[in-house]
């Protein structure tokens, strides 16, 4: 089978070379430093795009696959690659990516297949953010998880995997949701459940707070409550749910920690991607 790979972080790297070690072929473009013109066995790197694309079936490309609307996200590239020359050029193609935008879906001849939209894949993509999170915590901090009060905000997928593994590690778990439903479960697990309207009654005794939730609940007023010795990790996507402009300011300890799949455990990912493609695919 021939396989094209356009841009990407490294999970798209182990994803080539997941797919050359079972003997397919693989056109890649917008990736190139990371190869530096080394050569691995069946991964083919294309001097220019159209190359890449005529020579599969299957265009496999970022995650997310632009961050500005106007250009594919290629971290392991200095070419442009633009999303609507990308567009014309994948006629009668199955195209693979997250968060592919709504115009590709207008031209009926490409097979599109948007990952972020696979409910299996965010569930195993949870556990290495999760993972990823854990370690966050742990470098950052100069004490144990262990009897710490952990807050995490929202009871998602993500949030309740949290939930899980740091009382796991022996923390005491506080966590808001919306919905009665997941306060009642909060409850259940024996962690504390909080409605957001509460949230400020407590925010001065917590050692680590993990946002989960993409748009605001710690704004200014809230930060202002926070002890700044407090680790902040905010994993949600754009525009996340922390004020990073005032907690830059207080010199607040935020990390945000947007793909952590595909930094901490890409390997990884790339499994959970490939095996995600198999079921898509004819």
């Amino acid at each position: 089978m021939e396989i094209s790979i356009i841009g990407g972080d490294l999970r798209n790297i182990r994803l080539a070379q997941l797919y050359a070690n079972e003997n397919n072929k693989v056109y890649t473009f917008g990736i190139e430093k990371y190869f530096n013109n080394k050569e691995e066995k069946n991964i083919i790197n294309c001097t220019n795009l159209e190359t890449a694309i005529s020579s599969s079936k299957y265009i496999i490309s970022s995650i997310p696959f632009t961050k500005d609307g106007i250009n594919v996200n290629t971290p392991f590239s200095d070419k442009e690659i633009k999303v609507q020359k990308l567009k014309e050029l994948i006629k009668n193609k199955y195209f693979i990516a997250g968060k592919i935008p709504k115009d590709y879906y207008d031209d009926k001849t490409i097979n599109n297949i948007d990952l972020l939209e696979d409910e299996e894949l965010t569930i195993l993509n949870a556990i290495p953010t999760v993972e990823g999170t854990i370690k966050i915590a742990i470098n950052e901090r100069e004490e144990t998880i262990h009897e710490s009060n952990v807050l995490i905000c929202g009871f998602g997928k993500i949030g309740k995997i949290l939930c899980d593994r740091f009382s796991a590690l022996g923390a005491n778990i506080y966590c808001t949701a919306r919905k009665d439903s997941d306060l009642a479960w909060i409850r259940e697990k024996r962690y504390f459940p909080l409605k957001y309207d509460e949230l400020q009654n407590f925010l001065n005794k917590f050692d680590i707070i993990i946002n989960t939730v993409p748009y605001i609940i710690l704004g200014e007023k809230e930060l202002k409550l926070i002890n700044k010795n407090t680790l902040i990790i905010d994993l949600a996507s754009s525009p996340g749910g922390v004020d990073k402009e005032y907690a830059q300011k207080e010199k607040m300890n935020l990390i945000v920690a947007l793909g952590i799949p595909g930094r901490e455990t890409p390997k990884t990912a790339a499994k959970y991607i490939k095996k995600i493609i198999s079921k898509n695919i004819v």
